[in-house]
């Protein structure tokens, strides 16, 4: 959270300085063309600087990413925009220099226009949900489908297995947005019911949302 508390303030910092014309300035131009890039491969030093690299020589433009490591392997899904003359099922082969002596596994599709575009968020309420337990099968099919039933969207999820091996706990971490006009508390106690069935604790709250 503090790492997209501190991203809001460079947004902010970029309104101020281009003032109202900031969309047009973000969007003017040809009609852009997009593809999301999934790579991953065991984890190591490097990783980001060569495929950033060799997306920076190709002529292509990171825009939105999301990078983590989950135990030994590095995972990192990014948004690129397309330069004219390049087509998003090359663009993996192209990137083979950079990417093989890493080990990488590289995928890659052209998103359509309209899932690309930076549409402006939907008016929705924000919660934070936070799942802690002894680790067991289905602690996330069970908790997503409560979600999905209360009509919840999970936005973005982190979880984690810490502790002891004889031992492990589930530490799992949840954005949800609730349509405009939709009730939390249903959901609340929907889930505070899921606690003992589940044997974890359950914290739902709200968050604040920062709109530009």
């Amino acid at each position: 959270m503090i790492i997209l508390y501190q991203f809001s303030i460079v947004l902010t910092q970029v309104q101020f300085l281009f003032g109202p014309d900031v969309k047009r300035i973000l969007t003017e131009g040809k009609m852009a063309r997009y593809a999301m890039l999934t790579a991953f491969g065991q984890d190591r030093p490097g990783i980001v600087a060569a495929l950033s690299e060799g997306l920076y020589q190709l002529g292509c433009n990171i825009e939105d990413t999301c990078m983590t490591r989950l135990r030994g392997a590095f995972t990192m899904m990014l948004m690129i925009r397309l330069p004219e003359g390049l087509a998003a099922d090359h663009l993996a082969s192209r990137l083979t220099p950079h990417t093989s002596p890493l080990g990488l596994t590289v995928l890659c599709r052209e998103v359509p226009p309209q899932a690309a575009e930076r549409a402006c968020e939907p008016e929705a309420s924000l919660f934070m949900l936070s799942v802690y337990g002894a680790d067991h099968p289905g602690i996330v099919a069970q908790v997503a489908r409560v979600v999905t039933d209360h009509r919840g969207n999970i936005t973005d999820m982190n979880t984690r297995v810490i502790g002891a091996a004889e031992r492990p706990v589930y530490v799992m971490v949840l954005e949800v947005q609730l349509p405009k006009g939709t009730k939390a508390e249903p959901l609340q106690q929907a889930l505070d019911r899921l606690k003992p069935t589940l044997g974890v604790d359950l914290t739902f709250r709200p968050l604040e949302i920062v709109r530009l």
